[in-house]
């Protein structure tokens, strides 16, 4: 008789990051995603331009007070510059979820890979 025994792991995707030697990288920088994919191993993520608008788009309640306060602390920047500005924060938030990641494994893991503007 063969008996099923409870799998160790999360999530197939925890399952994967355990048990190969894949580094799995989330593709955003929401706080809410990278944490639960922290959670089933990511020791990385990626933020750019097009990953903060999405951010945004599922997170406005959360960033709404804070670009208000940009528009007011920057009233002569530009649209471009207060996005920018975005990318920078919603970046740095990021970055302080994968240090313990990155201080845990010398730095061998636990990077934010950021687009940075070009200009």
């Amino acid at each position: 008789m063969i008996h099923a025994t409870a799998s160790a792991h999360k999530s197939p995707l925890h399952e994967m990051t355990q048990t190969t030697p894949t580094c799995l990288w989330n593709d955003s920088a929401s706080v809410r995603e990278l944490s639960y994919s922290m959670e089933h191993g990511a020791v990385g993520a990626t933020c750019n331009p097009v990953i903060v608008l999405g951010v945004l788009k599922n997170e406005i309640d959360a960033w709404k007070g804070r670009i208000r306060s940009l528009i007011e602390e920057l009233p002569i920047a530009t649209e471009d510059e207060i996005a920018w500005q975005l990318v920078r924060e919603i970046s740095v938030k990021a970055a302080a979820l994968l240090k313990p990641i990155f201080d845990e494994q010398h730095g061998r893991n636990g990077r934010l890979s950021i687009q940075t503007d070009p200009r």
